[in-house]
């Protein structure tokens, strides 16, 4: 292979379901082609560890790579980067057991009479993605005000991950794991990525909120507030800052004053939390 295309890898050549067992062993393989080649076949046979020392420097400037790329790295390392260049320039193509079948379409069926099993309240959404064939990611949305105002048990959703897992492993009969192993990769993401956080804080609690919130007795007592959001917890928490000079006695009357207020706008107060801690 002429030098000047060395440089030039594939994007289309996919390793990520590969480990570095698999580019040692690439490595190992055309190294020893190599010296064969350009060495003869007497010196094709010598040990790897002479042979690595003698010759991987060469071996590697053949395929682009120079002093630069393999800084830094032990020599174990040093095979597998040569190894995973050799894949990505289609010298060399590895073996794989993934299937070409795109899981969340296969199972839309079961997935989706899996899914209505579970009471999952109507602002919680799930999402699966699966840009490449067996390698699937799942997430949660819930839209943030109605999530505020929620009476209701989230046990369901809590656990529908693990679950789900196990309908893959036990009822569909996939391991979970790379799918160059004929595996699949599958990965739920923790908590909920929460919809219209910055829309309600604007609206509501800027405009609204801390506008009416003037006119309680105990206003005096604060000085500012802060606002954060818990995404694993699928809760909202309004910290208050007191003024200085105020009492005790004042600060937990004006908490008490906005947690009612909060409740009488409809927000369950275990979800948004209101904490002066």
């Amino acid at each position: 292979m002429g030098k000047k295309y060395i440089k030039i890898l594939s994007e289309d050549i996919d390793i990520s379901g590969y480990n570095d067992e698999d580019f040692l062993e690439v490595f190992v393989t055309e190294f020893r082609i190599w010296i064969r080649q350009n060495h003869g076949d007497e010196v094709g046979e010598y040990p790897m560890s002479l042979l690595v020392k003698k010759y991987m420097k060469e071996f590697a400037e053949e395929y682009g790579l120079t002093e630069h790329d393999l800084r830094y790295s032990n020599t174990f390392t040093k095979m597998v980067v040569i190894g995973k260049t050799l894949v990505k320039t289609e010298i060399r193509t590895l073996p794989s057991l993934k299937k070409d079948i795109i899981f969340t379409e296969r199972f839309k069926k079961i997935i989706d009479h899996f899914i209505s099993n579970y009471y999952i309240p109507d602002f919680i959404k799930i999402h699966f993605q699966e840009d490449s064939p067996f390698v699937v990611r799942g997430w949660m949305t819930a839209e943030f005000e109605p999530a505020m105002k929620y009476y209701g048990s989230l046990n369901d959703v809590h656990k529908f991950s693990k679950e789900f897992s196990h309908l893959i492993t036990n009822y569909l009969g996939f391991e979970l794991g790379s799918p160059a192993h004929g595996n699949l990769d599958y990965y739920f993401e923790n908590g909920f990525r929460l919809l219209g956080v910055d829309e309600w804080v604007k609206d509501v609690l800027n405009k609204k909120i801390k506008k009416e919130i003037k006119t309680l007795p105990g206003k005096s007592a604060l000085h500012s507030m802060k606002f954060n959001v818990n995404n694993s917890q699928l809760r909202g928490e309004i910290k208050l800052v007191y003024s200085q000079h105020h009492r005790y006695g004042y600060r937990d009357s004006f908490k008490d004053e906005l947690k009612k207020y909060l409740k009488d706008l409809g927000y369950n107060p275990d979800r948004l939390q209101v904490s002066d801690n």
